[in-house]
Order: structure tokens, then sequence, then C-alpha cells
């Protein structure tokens, strides 16, 4: 079985690493996954017209290496659950949008499950902001655990 889990750096995308954790005793995962997608926020909180100077993108482009860097080193160093495992364990970071670099990724990579983290957005805020979590379900012929 392969799995395929997906690490945003929130609580609940640490609980779906230690449940893949937990999946790896007898029951036949012999491939896991750790998947990092980003996409930069900050073109979301710049108005219509906005042009960033040069300096500006290079200081944006900076923080976010800064801030992909910075997930890996976290999974690197949640991933080693699986240090006395006899699993195959990968770390992949994608730039894209979330939802889709993840369905795309478990279907390309033929995957039997994806782990994801519920990042527990409630009201407006699921309305507006969308969850990850929800449109990988509705996006993926993968099955699909949501960890909360």
């Amino acid at each position: 079985m392969k799995l395929l889990v997906c690490f945003d750096g929130s609580d609940p995308s640490h609980r779906a690493i230690e449940k893949a954790h937990k999946l790896t005793g007898d029951s036949g995962v012999h491939e896991v996954t750790i998947l990092h997608a980003y996409q930069e926020n900050y073109w979301f909180s710049m108005g219509d017209g906005y042009a960033p100077s040069p300096d500006m993108l290079k200081k944006l482009e900076n923080f976010e290496e800064s801030q992909v860097q910075e997930k890996k080193e976290k999974i690197l160093e949640l991933a080693k659950i699986f240090d006395n495992t006899e699993v195959s364990l990968d770390v992949k970071t994608i730039h894209g949008h979330p939802a889709r670099v993840i369905t795309k990724v478990a279907e390309e990579g033929e995957y039997d499950l994806i782990i994801i983290g519920s990042r527990g957005l409630g009201g407006i805020r699921k309305v507006v902001l969308g969850s990850v979590s929800n449109a990988v379900m509705q996006g993926t012929k993968v099955s699909v655990m949501v960890v909360k």
C-alpha cells in the first residue's frame, strides 16, 4: 500500500504524519510520501493594479524560499518516526495550488490513500477560503483520510 501524507505545518498535518506511522505496522504499507504543496499568498493581499518593484519581488521570493526550506526541515524532523520501519519514505515539496498538486501527485503516483489534516476552518472562513481537504476529497478518485 502507498500512502500520500499532506503537510502544511498545521497541527492536524502533524497528526496526519503520526497517523501514517501508525498505519505502517501490519497493514501492508510499503511506501510513504510526505508532500508539502505550497502557493504564495502575498498576491492575494495586493490590490488590483499593484505591481511590486523588482526589489520587493526579490524579497518575497527569498521569503518564500526560506518558508519552504523551514517546512522541509520540519518534515525531515517529523519523518524520523519512520526510521525503524521497513517503509520506503520520500519527501516532496511542490509549488502550485495545494489541492490540485495533491490530487495530481496522488493519481499519477498511483497512491492507495491520501492522508490530510483538517484545518478546522468553520463558518464564513470556510466559505471564503475554501478547504483544501474538501477540494482534495471532491477532486480525486483516491481514498482520502482526513485527520483532525
